[in-house]
């Protein structure tokens, strides 16, 4: 649905996006960019922008994610407050 938004405590505001891998059509739950100079990919949770030099990643493909021998991989975990 055109213009639908997320309600999440990570993603409100956000358009729904889609993974980026060719041919997949999961929702996108995190943002791939990489750092090329230091051989460095950095998996954070979805941004709030779209940016052209990042890839937004399923579940699936975030923890399929690898990167070439010698690269470094950071994983950026975002955690829900707990409910008192």
């Amino acid at each position: 649905m055109p213009g639908r938004r997320r309600q999440s405590p990570y993603t409100e505001g956000v358009d729904e996006r889609i993974c980026s891998k060719v041919g997949c059509r999961r929702e996108a739950i995190s943002t791939l960019t990489y750092d090329y100079a230091d051989q460095m990919a950095v998996l954070g949770p979805l941004g709030l922008a779209r940016d052209p030099h990042a890839y937004d990643l399923c579940a699936l493909h975030a923890e399929r994610l690898s990167t070439p021998q010698g690269w470094q991989i950071i994983r950026h975990v975002a955690y829900e407050a707990e409910s008192l």
